[in-house]
């Protein structure tokens, strides 16, 4: 049996590739489509899976790597065109899906928060509802939404860095890396952080199809990088 496994690409593509090497999948892996079909998963390498120490074969698995644009990783996996994948959780929220999330690979961690600039509040109660641009619009809308608070929200595809200083908005809601102590910078780009919108960290998922039909594979899949992580200290 063959896993086709996609790895976003960008900057988690290096520590994805790195977390499979190490539990033993290791392969060079290339871009999808590369000049296959629109949709294809072009195989990397095929690999002997091995669970990370034990040196034994894992059921004459094979895994092929493909590397995609991390926003493609859902479809490709809804649609059965790979059969596991890794993916940001706030992303996984946003979107909603429907996939099957099978392990915290625990890196990529960091924090969906809500920031905003100092007065902002006084400004909302003279002027109207507060202005808050976001990547996240639908976490963003049901976060205020279950505080019972309602603002405007402004969906910005690019930085977040302006949106505030060149007055598009009054705050944000952004991601922040998790610092080493586990704890999120105190405040964005000048701003104040003023709550937790949701944590995030890069998972491992499968489509629904893939987890019914190939679930033993998954299983074997999933026990080499728990161990992995184990033995890292991240259990």
């Amino acid at each position: 049996m063959t896993l086709r496994i996609v790895v976003p690409d960008g900057a988690l593509r290096a520590p994805s590739l790195e977390l499979f090497a190490a539990a033993g999948f290791a392969g060079d892996a290339r871009p999808a489509g590369d000049g296959h079909p629109a949709g294809d998963v072009r195989p990397a390498a095929d690999l002997d899976v091995r669970p990370a120490g034990d040196g034994r074969p894992a059921a004459d698995l094979d895994v092929r790597l493909a590397v995609v644009a991390a926003a493609d990783v859902p479809a490709y996996l809804s649609s059965g065109a790979a059969d596991a994948g890794l993916a940001a959780k706030d992303a996984l929220l946003e979107r909603a899906t429907r996939l099957c999330e099978l392990l915290d690979l625990r890196f990529g961690a960091g924090q969906l928060v809500y920031a905003v600039a100092p007065g902002a509040e006084v400004r909302a109660e003279r002027l109207g509802r507060l202005r808050i641009a976001t990547r996240h619009p639908a976490l963003t809308r049901s976060y205020f939404r279950a505080r019972g608070l309602q603002v405007s929200i402004v969906p910005v595809d690019g930085t977040l860095d302006r949106a505030v200083s060149d007055g598009l908005a009054d705050g944000v809601v952004t991601l922040v890396e998790t610092t080493p102590t586990g704890s999120a910078p105190a405040g964005v780009a000048g701003l104040t952080v003023e709550g937790v919108v949701a944590e995030t960290s890069i998972r491992l998922v499968a489509g629904r199809g893939a987890r019914v039909l190939h679930g033993a594979e998954l299983g074997v899949l999933v026990a080499g990088l728990r161990d992995l992580l184990a033995g890292r200290g991240a259990s």
